[in-house]
């Protein structure tokens, strides 16, 4: 797939350059055309301004060293575009995490993260279907910071739901039975990188995430 990506970019932006060298050349041509029958048919008593046809050759000759600057930035542009999208594929495979409330069921199991303010007596973990029913309730770990929950994508009554994309709340209480402060994270391993009108998104399961958004990169727990 890089290799691909590569050479399209690399036929993409030579296509403007080598369209204005094509009209350049052909704009020269009609040019030393047109002067050779002025010159052949000029009146002798008044011939054309040396100066005038040197000019004009020159205004020509300008226009051919931007075309071929042009050509240079745009292969630079190329090759910088190629090398950043090369540097986004390595995330393929990664454990990342960006903020969010969603999480994807794959193959049996989900990761959610949140983090909590201060360290709990207790946390209710919810997991909801996309149509915000409830499937699932059961506990989580109460450690201040970054908590992960694995969920095996089980309902309450222990029957195991179809992969997709699911949502979890956190509540989190104190000893006192006060609300702490809690925030979820979406996370998941990256298996494909997309882009779309110049934004890069890092995709699980149907989840794709903005790059801009993702806050932590793990190496998965398979990698580890």
């Amino acid at each position: 797939m890089q290799a691909s990506t590569t050479d399209n970019i690399n036929t993409i932006t030579g296509q403007n350059a080598n369209k204005s060298r094509a009209v350049l050349s052909k704009n020269y041509e009609d040019f030393l055309k047109m002067l050779t029958v002025q010159l052949q048919n000029q009146d002798p008593t008044d011939p054309m301004d040396p100066n005038q046809m040197t000019q004009q050759i020159a205004t020509l000759s300008q226009v051919e060293q931007q075309v071929n600057t042009n050509q240079n930035l745009e292969k630079l542009i190329s090759l910088y575009n190629a090398t950043q999208y090369n540097s986004v594929v390595s995330y393929i495979g990664k454990q990342i995490e960006a903020a969010g409330d969603v999480g994807a069921l794959q193959g049996g199991t989900a990761m959610f993260a949140y983090y909590l303010e201060s360290e709990a007596s207790k946390v209710e973990v919810t997991i909801k279907d996309a149509a915000g029913n409830v499937v699932r309730t059961t506990t989580g770990t109460t450690a201040i910071g970054r908590n992960q929950f694995l969920w095996d994508g089980k309902n309450q009554n222990g029957d195991q739901l179809a992969d997709g994309t699911y949502k979890i709340e956190v509540k989190a209480l104190d000893g006192n039975n006060n609300t702490i402060t809690s925030k979820t994270y979406t996370t998941g391993v990256v298996t494909s990188v997309d882009t779309a009108n110049g934004q890069v998104y890092l995709s699980f399961g149907d989840i794709s995430v903005p790059l801009e958004s993702v806050i932590s990169i793990r190496q998965a727990a398979n990698q580890i």
